[in-house]
């Protein structure tokens, strides 16, 4: 039982070292009712304007790709509306933002809903405040936070409601815009930093600063508002909120033209996102039950099982009939029987330093006549290299022996 103990401890421990070093940790608690995605249906969502389009028949189109794959998925070159939500899950690079500035200037438009003064929920872990760099080099306004606000001011939850500012198109049948907040957000004023002059077309209600602005682009315009919620599932059905982005699209949509959601920015993307791997539930899920298993078999009761060895030396008898086997056919059977004579007259020399062997065989009563001639007569075969039988001629050597023992 302890050795189970200790085998569960170290492979627990084992486990947690692989979590600290391979995966990716989480940034801290998310306090989400959705996000801007066209295809999320809850309050901050945008399937509601999804579906809209769809009854309509109004061409949409889910960017999951960078800027540049816009004309692979478009009918037509311009008269289209990109919907741009800030802050962004995943930024903006400063190719991607080039390349959107020129496409606006080919007749397109864009419309941003940034969270200046409104905080929703998806951007709660995000950074405080939304790329300020990147939307001033793409509408050519700079935004720095009021120096009348205070901290506490700033802790508030406010719901500030946008009215118009004088008469445009797109405000047509809107009396006010009212974003929906959860949280303290705070405040920012616009400053031009571009050679464009920027149309403002509405402002906050109490406040009277700029909430909403025109910006001019080649042939086509950027429409920024300082609030991020309008346009979402639940915003919509807020005051003037439907009518203001109907009204955008009537206005700058041209024959054709599609709505485009900017999902691939805020995290629906269809290239290799490697936070959208690990935050995926049925990675979770499969490393559970993996885990799971693997506890199982490393604890279990039952005995691993030894791999036999395929090894199976050979004994000395089997080395020698190999050894034998592979000299019988390799070696000429001449040549064996004149070896075998030569040894079996050296053993006869090393006993008889002084007289010739043959001789004494001859002479040597023990040794019939009948052996001694046949030795003879596999002698002389072995030197013509004639065909002979070589176990006929071990078992004369082994008599002799014999009878010379």
């Amino acid at each position: 039982m302890k050795e189970r103990l200790t085998t569960l401890a170290l492979a627990v421990g084992a486990l947690l070292l692989f979590y600290a070093l391979m995966f990716p940790k989480p940034g801290g608690p998310r306090l989400s009712d959705g996000q801007p995605l066209s295809t999320d249906g809850r309050p901050y969502g945008y399937l509601a304007i999804w579906r809209w389009l769809g009854q309509e028949r109004i061409p949409r189109v889910s960017l999951r790709q960078r800027y540049a794959r816009l004309p692979g998925l478009l009918s037509r070159a311009n008269g289209n509306v990109l919907l741009m939500t800030l802050p962004q899950r995943m930024p903006m690079r400063p190719a991607g933002l080039a390349y959107l500035r020129r496409w606006v200037a080919q007749g397109n438009t864009v419309l941003v809903a940034a969270a200046l003064d409104d905080t929703p929920l998806w951007s709660a872990d995000l950074p405080d405040s939304p790329e300020l760099d990147d939307l001033a080099r793409l509408t050519g306004l700079k935004f720095t936070p009021e120096a009348i606000t205070s901290a506490l001011r700033a802790l508030t939850v406010r719901h500030p409601k946008i009215t118009p500012r004088g008469h445009s198109p797109l405000l047509r049948g809107v009396d006010a815009l009212q974003p929906i907040t959860a949280l303290p957000a705070r405040m920012w004023r616009a400053h031009q930093s571009g050679v464009t002059t920027p149309l403002v077309l509405a402002a906050f209600a109490r406040r009277k600063v700029p909430a909403m602005w025109l910006v001019p682009l080649g042939n086509g315009q950027i429409i920024l508002t300082a609030v991020a919620s309008p346009f979402s599932n639940a915003g919509l059905a807020l005051g003037d909120n439907a009518r203001f982005l109907a009204n955008v699209l009537a206005w700058s949509r041209g024959p054709g033209g599609a709505v485009i959601f900017d999902d691939a920015h805020e995290g629906l993307t269809a290239v290799y996102d490697a936070s959208a791997f690990f935050a995926d539930p049925r990675l979770h899920a499969t490393l559970a039950w993996l885990l799971l298993l693997w506890l199982v078999f490393v604890l279990g009761s039952r005995p691993l099982r030894a791999i036999p060895s395929r090894w199976q030396p050979l004994d000395e008898s089997a080395y020698i009939e190999g050894s034998a086997r592979y000299l019988a056919a390799v070696v000429p059977p001449a040549d064996v029987a004149r070896r075998l004579i030569e040894q079996f007259i050296a053993e006869l020399r090393g006993r008889l330093p002084r007289t010739d062997p043959w001789r004494w065989l001859a002479t040597e009563s023990g040794v019939a006549a009948r052996d001694l001639r046949a030795l003879e007569r596999f002698e002389a075969l072995a030197r013509t290299e004639s065909r002979l039988d070589l176990l006929q001629l071990q078992t004369l050597l082994a008599r002799l022996r014999r009878q010379l023992t």
